[in-house]
């Protein structure tokens, strides 16, 4: 039992704990040396004594990791149950530090003591009763001691101590000792490093970087890693993060780079269908001078890092083989992007791919092939066989066709020293010029052009000459006697020393007939032709109407083509006589006696309005209708009776168009129209009469809100408008519109007409008007 006097000197402190009130009368006991023990620095060291004042010499020191002791009996062999201490003592590396949360609980004697200053002081005894006392105790970063004691003075010895971190914002120090390896058989890296001294350490943060940075991160509870990184010739490290339970992050500690051996190839290149062009440009000749196609691959945005070697390969099919054509050393050219292939051939398909090649020779795969068709740029070889046949029509060139590419020719053609001039472009191996000038030498020169347009740089001539084609007939008109006179017309070139052979016929197919006298009288000579002219003396009486002439050469020779003109009629036709025009109440009635020509075809009606110029009254204006030439008579019902001066101009025409002079009729109109006024503002709109069929047909457009119509007619005897219709009037073929039929129309007069519009409540609109002619009944 511990004295009176020893529990008389403690009280308990404001924090809850026994603290020991100094008093002359408490003497501490310096404890005598311990064994040399030596315990880890996460190891208590646990010395037991045979007193409860730890004096003297140990009976036993040894270590424990957890302080948690119920003892029944003696504590050690030899020892006696009761009156018996031991002390837990710990010194360690904290780390950066923390706050722990602790509980010391126990019987009897019970002290803690952090860094040598007590934080717990229950030293009675208890019995088998026991205490418990929790508190919380910091410590900076660095190396701290911490110490329990206990004592038993009688009955059963119990001791725990728990001292778990509580939760704290002070960031972990960075991890120490950090290691790294590589090992080349397996290509693993691996590191190791210290174990932080914080007791709150939740895990590590492991990341995996190159210098360029971080490739793979995650995190350990232990101090070791791993990692398996590509075998690209590039470095690696480790980098280690500590965290707390609190997630508190600590300072980033890395280890030293290792190396790892290239054998990982380069990515694909960056190369698209759009990458690929081809080019011809000046200064890419094959040896023969021709200039040869120039494939040009972008390569994208390619580095010296990536490669930095980059290959160009060639195949005729997509499956390859593949040749090697071009390579790019970006070490060398850094700016460079593109590969080029100068051996292609035209007109061919070939398939492009392309690799790159890193620094320790690994090459990735190919990309994927990509087709190109070169152009056609070679030209095409020269014309051969180039011949020539003329006659008098044209004259007929002939070559070789091509057994290169040329699909079209082009043809030059020069009189003389002219310059050459493009006649024409032939799709076949021949042309027919019919431009060239009789008599005159034509050089033609004839290119050969393939289907991309290169023309051959050689051409093919030859020198030909269009033969003398002959006269031609230019026109046949009667003389001041009737008689036929023939115009003839020759190219000025034209041999027609022979003279002309002039015959007629009923018809264009027959004019080859009956041959004609013709002593031809030149009349017109120009650069171009010679004009000669014939009176036709033994045409009187004939009933042909065709002539054909033909020019005879030198050598008796008579042209082949040949030109039927016919016999032209100048002679007019007679005035038509006694033309009259008679007011009606319909419009104008027009009568006249035929002029009694034997051609008479038509007639030509004008109808104008009368005008006097210079005191002279004439017909001016007006439109001209052409009327048969079996008639005498015109109704002229254009326009309303309404009191106007009017005029008439009649000629008559004859079958060869000539027409006669004209005769011309005045008179003034009746005046049909309603004496009545007319309100305006109508709602009706697009009223309009028309005569069908000896009716008068009406069509407006509906009114809207209208719910009937109304139509009126004039009547001249009454000297009033008549309802002759009320109703809805609908327009069968279209609801937009409405309509109505006068079938009881006067005829032979102007008819005119009112429509109103008549609303639901019975008010009747302002009318719009209409007026159309009924001729009379013939």
């Amino acid at each position: 039992m511990i004295t009176d006097r020893f529990g008389a000197g403690l009280r308990v402190g404001a924090a809850g704990l026994a603290m020991a009130l100094p008093t002359a009368c408490l003497v501490l006991a310096a404890p005598a040396a311990e064994a040399a023990v030596t315990c880890g620095d996460t190891t208590f060291k646990r010395t037991f004594y045979a007193n409860t004042s730890f004096s003297g010499t140990p009976r036993k020191t040894d270590c424990d990791t957890t302080i948690d002791q119920n003892w029944t009996g003696a504590p050690l062999t030899g020892m006696a149950k009761n009156s018996f201490g031991v002390r837990w003592s710990l010194t360690r590396d904290f780390g950066s530090g923390g706050c722990f949360t602790y509980r010391l609980s126990g019987t009897d004697g019970l002290r803690l003591y952090v860094d040598g200053v007590r934080k717990v002081n229950k030293w009675t005894n208890t019995g088998d009763a026991g205490n418990s006392v929790p508190g919380t105790f910091c410590v900076g970063s660095g190396s701290h001691t911490v110490r329990v004691d206990h004592v038993n003075w009688t009955g059963l010895s119990r001791v725990k101590f728990t001292w778990p971190a509580s939760s704290d914002s002070k960031a972990p120090l960075a991890p120490a000792g950090i290691t790294t390896a590589y090992d080349t058989a397996t290509g693993r890296a691996s590191a190791s490093w210290k174990k932080n001294r914080e007791l709150d350490i939740a895990h590590y943060r492991v990341t995996v970087e190159t210098p360029e940075g971080g490739v793979s991160s995650w995190t350990t509870t232990g101090t070791t890693a791993s990692y398996t990184p590509p075998k690209d010739g590039r470095k690696y490290r480790f980098c280690v993060q500590a965290v707390d339970r609190w997630t508190n992050y600590g300072a980033t500690a890395c280890g030293p780079y290792v190396t790892t051996p290239d054998t990982t190839a380069p990515a694909v290149p960056d190369v698209r269908a759009s990458d690929v062009t081809v080019t011809v440009t000046s200064g890419y000749e094959g040896s023969d001078g021709t200039p040869i196609p120039r494939v040009n691959v972008w390569l994208g945005q390619v580095w010296p890092s990536d490669g930095p070697v980059f290959t160009l390969w060639r195949a005729t099919a997509a499956a390859g083989p593949f040749t090697k054509v071009a390579a790019l050393d970006l070490r060398q050219t850094p700016d460079e992007q593109y590969l080029y292939d100068e051996t292609a051939a035209e007109k061919r398909t070939y398939y492009y791919a392309a690799t790159a090649t890193d620094v320790a020779g690994n090459t990735s795969a190919r990309t994927a092939p990509v087709a190109v068709t070169t152009p056609d740029i070679g030209a095409p070889g020269a014309v051969t066989g180039l011949a020539a046949k003329a006659d008098t029509s044209a004259v007929a060139l002939s070559w070789n066709a091509s057994a290169d590419d040329a699909v079209r020719w082009q043809v030059y053609g020069a009189d003389g020293g002219a310059e050459p001039v493009l006649l024409g472009t032939a799709t076949a191996a021949a042309y027919r010029d019919t431009t060239a000038k009789p008599g005159v030498t034509r050089t033609y020169t004839v290119y050969a052009l393939d289907a991309a347009g290169h023309r051959s740089a050689t051409a093919a001539k030859i020198s030909a000459r269009r033969q003398v084609a002959p006269a031609m007939p230019v026109g046949l008109r009667p003389d001041a006697d009737g008689r036929p006179v023939l115009t003839i017309r020759v190219a000025a070139d034209n041999d027609h020393s022979g003279g002309f052979r002039v015959y007629s016929g009923t018809s264009a197919s027959t004019v080859r007939t009956n041959p004609r006298a013709c002593a031809p009288e030149e009349v017109l000579s120009t650069d171009l032709y010679v004009e000669y002219r014939c009176t036709l003396t033994d045409f009187g009486g004939s009933t042909d109407r065709y002539v054909t002439v033909f020019a005879v050469a030198g050598n008796g020779v008579l042209s082949t083509d040949f030109k039927a003109v016919a016999y032209q009629d100048t002679t007019a036709p007679a005035r038509p006589a006694a033309l009259t025009a008679t007011p009606t109440a319909w419009g104008t009635d027009l009568r006249w006696e035929a002029p009694g020509a034997a051609d008479l075809h038509t007639y030509w009606l004008r109808a104008g309005r009368p005008e006097t110029v210079d005191g002279v009254l004439t017909c001016a204006g007006g439109d001209t209708e052409v009327l048969a030439g079996g008639v005498t008579s015109f109704q002229d019902t254009a326009g309303l009776p309404d009191g106007e001066d009017r005029c008439w101009e009649l000629r008559a025409v004859d079958g060869s168009n000539n027409y006669s002079e004209a005769v011309t009729v005045h008179a003034t109109e009746q005046d049909t129209r309603p004496a009545e006024a007319t309100a305006p503002g109508s709602p009706v709109t697009g009223l309009d009469a028309v005569a069908n069929a000896g009716d008068a047909a009406l069509n407006w457009t509906a009114v809207d809100g209208a719910t009937a119509y109304r139509v009126y007619r004039w009547d001249r005897a009454a000297g009033a408008y008549t309802r002759i219709a009320e109703g809805a009037l609908v327009n069968s073929g279209n609801d937009a519109f409405r309509h109505y039929r006068d079938e009881d129309a006067p005829a032979g007069t102007a008819v005119y007409y009112r429509v109103t519009a008549v609303a639901a409540d019975g008010t009747e609109s302002a009318p719009a008007l209409a007026a159309v002619v009924i001729p009379p009944v013939s």
